[in-house]
C-alpha cells in the first residue's frame, strides 16, 4: 500500500506539472490559464490497482504536448510510422472508452486533416498578404481554397490504420481541500499507418487541389508536408483538437 501511494503522488505531480516533461522540445504550448481555477490531481489510471504507473506518451499529451517527434521520443514503435491520436473526455469511462476506441477513425482522420488543412491555408494566404502590406488576404479567394481543401480531403477514408495503444485516467481539480471540478475521465488511443501508405492515399486525396500558379503550387506542397509529418489529433473536446491544430498550422 505504501509502494502504491508514492506512485499514486509522482504520477499526479507528473500530470499536474508541465514542468516535468520535456514540453520544451515544442515551442507550441497551451496558453497558460488566466484565473487560478485548482489545480489537477489524478484519482485513478488503468493499472494503478495493481501498482503501475502512468506511460510517458500519456503525459506528453495530457500536457498538451502534441508535437509527433516528441511522441515518437517515449514511443520508439511509432518512429517512421504516421501517427493520429483520438481523446474522449467524459463523467463515464465506458462513454469515453466508446468513444475513443469504437470511432470511425478514417472518418475522424479525414475530418481532421481537413481542418487543419483549410487552416493552414488560411494562415499562410493572411501571412503572405501581409509580407505585402495588407491587412489580410481577400476573404472570398481565402474561402474559396479553404473550401477546395476541405472538399479533397473530406471525402476521402484513410485505410490501413492500426491501433497501437490506448490509455485512461480519472482526474479532479481541487483549490485547497475543496473539489472544484468534478472527476472527469480521459482516454487515449493512438493510431498509426505506414508512413508511404499514407502518403499514397493524402497524395491521392489532394489531386483535385488546384495548382496552376506558382503560388497555389507551393501552398499546395505546405499543406500536404505538414499534413504528411505532423501529428492529428481528433477529440470531442474542441479546445484539445484547437490546441493540436496549432502545433500542425503553426510548425516550422
Amino acid at each position: 500500500m505504501k509502494k502504491l501511494l508514492v506512485l499514486a503522488a509522482s504520477a499526479a505531480l507528473l500530470l499536474a506539472s508541465c514542468a516535468s516533461t520535456d514540453v520544451k522540445s515544442s515551442k507550441f504550448k497551451a496558453d497558460d490559464p488566466k484565473v487560478n481555477t485548482g489545480k489537477t490531481e489524478l484519482m485513478e489510471w488503468q493499472g494503478s490497482e495493481l501498482g503501475g504507473a502512468v506511460p510517458q506518451w500519456v503525459i506528453e499529451l495530457a500536457n498538451g504536448n502534441f508535437g509527433e517527434k516528441a511522441l515518437a521520443r517515449v514511443m520508439p514503435d511509432i518512429e517512421g510510422k504516421k501517427t493520429f491520436v483520438t481523446i474522449g473526455y467524459g463523467d463515464n469511462l465506458e462513454f469515453v472508452r466508446q468513444w475513443t476506441d469504437l470511432v470511425d477513425v478514417e472518418t475522424e482522420v479525414a475530418s481532421t486533416l481537413s481542418r487543419v488543412a483549410a487552416k493552414a491555408v488560411e494562415a499562410s494566404m493572411n501571412g503572405a498578404a501581409a509580407k505585402e502590406g495588407a491587412k489580410q488576404a481577400n476573404a472570398t479567394k481565402v474561402e474559396q481554397s479553404m473550401n477546395m481543401y476541405r472538399t479533397s480531403l473530406s471525402s476521402v477514408r484513410f485505410s490501413g490504420l492500426e491501433k497501437t495503444a490506448q490509455f485512461w485516467t480519472l482526474s479532479h481539480k481541487v483549490k485547497g481541500k475543496e473539489e472544484v471540478e468534478a472527476p472527469k475521465y480521459a482516454y487515449y488511443a493512438v493510431w498509426t499507418i505506414d508512413q508511404k501508405l499514407f502518403d499514397q492515399q493524402l497524395a491521392a486525396a489532394m489531386k483535385n487541389v488546384n495548382e496552376t500558379s506558382t503560388e497555389e503550387k507551393a501552398l499546395k506542397d505546405m499543406v500536404r508536408q505538414k499534413l504528411a509529418s505532423q501529428l492529428s489529433v481528433a477529440s470531442n473536446d474542441t479546445s484539445t483538437t484547437a490546441t493540436a491544430d496549432d502545433f500542425v498550422v503553426f510548425a516550422e
